[in-house]
């Protein structure tokens, strides 16, 4: 009786929706984005093997993402938006999991190929409830200030989206969100289980202040991944801040993020956390996460010279584990949630991971200079230098203990992760046109290749 009263509220609902699409005022765009990438291992020994060495460490990629957006203002206080994309490689036929947009090769028959689905498929309802604030329901990029926290990753082919529910208040100089995210979906009746993911993110942004915006954040994550050791999943919090803006002339960016809460599961699944080295061969859900992030950015643009240069001084630190997290029985690592951080750990990608920053759970500092400046009209150049290190020093002693038990990290001390240069050239074809061109040179170091090897 009940799964005949579910399709029958279902098929009401279409019927409904269909006629008020009859009326409702409906406008579409799209992009087309083709993207050549050539990735070459310049000395065959990123890795530091040289056994591993081969004559051909390089690839070339032609992908293309396609979109087509749908918006439907149905009446004053409700819109549905849709967006269908279709990603893939050029000359990849592989059509089960919809990563295809060109024809590929001839071998395969384009009607098997099934490469397009909704990237984002949602319903706004303005003044929801009768009060000053806008529900966004459904499947939706999730960003916040600069992506920091919480961007879509662009960059990559597919983008990222979130099945969410955004309650949206702005008024004033104000805007507060407060936002679910179902993360990951496992329930099982049958076998009794629940591994589900849920966040749960309340936002505020203030403008006006210090010569631009404050905002503030608090995140509770309840994560029910668990472990073999570990069947109790985790609940865990981030509280923190941003202020960006302009004063005396200077471009600025100020931010701090602490978390707290349990990492049992995560600290589990971390090379050289759980260990006999600390004394005690920690095999209980009793690890609590103790982590930081701070960004610093002061920049400067020379308005009235020929091309208006700017030069941009930037520092970013993840905390990372180190000897004493170990003896106080927590975990160091910060997680950058959803964050986009091909935007900010240089352009190779090599540090995207949320858990450890890509660098076995030592953390990650981030040194950079960048620079930009018109040479003509429609073109941009882009300059960007890195230093990567740990953010656990080491070298210093701080994690003898956490070094010596990862077998990837033994004997590596130095905190040098190398360093990166970013080049871009961007030219506005027309308005809605542009041309990115960019090259980026990674110079390694010891631990790098060793990490690298590792993963």
């Amino acid at each position: 009786m009940k799964r005949n009263i579910f399709l029958a509220i279902a098929v009401t609902a279409l019927m409904v929706a269909s006629t008020i699409a009859q009326a409702a005022d409906v406008s579409f765009s799209g992009q087309i984005r083709p993207r050549f990438i050539m990735d070459e291992d310049a000395t065959n020994n990123t890795t530091g093997d040289a056994s591993a060495d081969t004559a051909t460490d390089k690839a070339f990629v032609f992908d293309t993402r396609v979109r087509l957006n749908a918006k439907a203002n149905v009446n004053a206080n409700t819109e549905v938006f849709l967006q269908l994309q279709s990603i893939g490689t050029w000359g990849n036929n592989d059509g089960d999991n919809g990563t295809r947009v060109s024809s590929g090769d001839a071998a395969s028959a384009n009607d098997a190929l099934g490469d397009v689905g909704f990237h984002q498929a949602y319903l706004t309802l303005k003044n929801f409830g009768g009060q000053a604030v806008d529900a966004k329901i459904g499947r939706q990029e999730v960003v916040l200030d600069g992506h920091r926290l919480f961007g879509n990753t662009g960059w990559t082919t597919g983008a990222e989206t979130k099945d969410a529910i955004r309650l949206t208040h702005a008024g004033g100089n104000h805007t507060i969100n407060a936002i679910y995210i179902k993360e990951t979906e496992t329930d099982s009746i049958q076998n009794d289980t629940n591994q589900d993911g849920d966040m749960y993110v309340l936002h505020s942004n203030t403008q006006g202040v210090l010569g631009g915006a404050l905002s503030a954040y608090f995140v509770i994550l309840q994560d029910g991944s668990t472990t073999a050791e570990i069947d109790d999943g985790m609940t865990w919090f981030t509280l923190g801040a941003r202020q960006a803006g302009k004063l005396a002339g200077l471009d600025y960016r100020v931010e701090y993020y602490h978390q707290f809460g349990d990492a049992g599961a995560i600290a589990v699944n971390t090379d050289g956390y759980y260990n006999t080295a600390s004394g005690t061969g920690n095999t209980n859900a009793d690890i609590d996460r103790d982590a930081h992030m701070v960004g610093v950015r002061v920049g400067k643009t020379f308005a009235n010279a020929a091309g208006k240069p700017s030069i941009t001084l930037w520092y970013d630190r993840l905390s990372g584990t180190d000897d004493d997290d170990i003896a106080g029985t927590d975990f160091g690592g910060f997680d950058t949630l959803s964050d986009t951080g091909h935007k900010f750990y240089g352009f190779q990608d090599f540090y995207l991971s949320s858990v450890g920053g890509g660098t076995r759970g030592l953390g990650l500092q981030d040194y950079a200079i960048k620079t930009k400046f018109s040479p003509r009209a429609g073109w941009t150049a882009k300059a960007d230098m890195h230093w990567f290190r740990t953010a656990v020093d080491a070298s210093g002693g701080d994690a003898d203990a956490f070094v010596t038990s990862d077998d990837v990290l033994v004997g590596i001390i130095d905190p040098d992760l190398g360093s990166e240069l970013d080049l871009t050239l961007v030219h506005k074809y027309d308005s809605n046109t542009k041309i990115v061109m960019g090259y980026s040179h990674y110079w390694t170091s010891q631990t790098f290749g060793a990490i690298q090897s590792g993963d």
